[in-house]
């Protein structure tokens, strides 16, 4: 199966020499010219402190954060902009019923196990004891492989089930060989459930927000993300939503001072 990414690539180095910048090797010259605004300085210090190492240089290549089809700058120009506007709309959007009190990027949630564990690529803490978790993804779920998760999650015993999460740890179970998903990066989300699950008093959720694209990928990955919900869903508070479905709903409550943030968003990740 040819990878549908080319056409993402294509599509974003056409908004970049649409707004008057010069994109090589669909790199940007710098991360402000991949933002909608300057990252904020509690952004910054969150992509720093990262394990992605987003913001370094590596060797002669530029910085991850600098690629049009970065992630993580898909990530900041969606939420950071909400460390400084009234983020009720984005509350709203994402159908939460407790306000938003803070954002957090790259954070990490130990699973008590040896090594890094993965980066929760957006956090937010809410009123009440509560969180939610959000993995995003831009081009990343467009390349099918094979997933498995380490054989040191099987050692100590059923991790998942030790914290509660009985249907996670039949999922688990799955992936100690070859998993029964290729498209869904199933073992990130189960590692952040862990992490979660261990670290996090009150009540938390796991969000997988994508950037949905047309192309034969799109039908194979929709079906695993329906599987992973109804094997584990109402354990974890778990919610799928395309950026393109996020951006709908943010129509419909941003305030005026958003708009230009909203008409960015459209324009610069537009699969028309």
């Amino acid at each position: 199966m040819m990878s549908s990414i080319p056409s993402v690539i294509e599509q974003q180095t056409r908004w970049a020499v649409s707004k008057g910048l010069q994109p090589k090797n669909a790199y940007l010259k710098s991360v402000s010219e991949n933002l909608h605004a300057n990252l904020s300085e509690g952004a910054f210090k969150d992509f720093e402190r990262g394990s992605g190492g987003e913001l370094r240089k590596r060797g002669l290549r530029p910085p991850k954060m600098w690629a049009l089809r970065s992630s993580a700058a898909l990530t900041a120009n969606v939420f950071d902009h909400w460390r400084s506007h009234d983020p009720a709309p984005l509350q709203n959007a994402l159908g939460l019923s407790n306000k938003i009190t803070k954002i957090g990027f790259e954070e990490h949630f130990p699973t008590g196990l040896r090594g890094n564990p993965p980066n929760v690529d957006v956090v937010l803490t809410l009123e009440k004891n509560q969180y939610v978790a959000i993995e995003s993804k831009f081009t990343e779920w467009l390349n099918p492989r094979e997933r498995i998760l380490d054989p040191k999650y099987f050692s100590s015993g059923d991790l998942w089930s030790l914290q509660g999460l009985p249907k996670c740890q039949a999922l688990a179970n799955d992936f100690k060989e070859t998993g029964p998903f290729k498209f869904l990066d199933v073992p990130q989300l189960l590692k952040h459930a862990l992490g979660l699950a261990r670290n996090k008093t009150g009540t938390y959720s796991l969000y997988y927000i994508y950037f949905d694209l047309k192309g034969p990928e799109r039908e194979l990955h929709a079906d695993e993300v329906a599987r992973f919900r109804d094997l584990v869903g109402s354990e974890i508070g778990f919610l799928a939503l395309t950026y393109q479905q996020l951006f709908d709903r943010l129509e419909g409550t941003i305030l005026a001072e958003d708009c230009v943030y909203l008409d960015y968003l459209r324009a610069r990740y537009s699969t028309e």
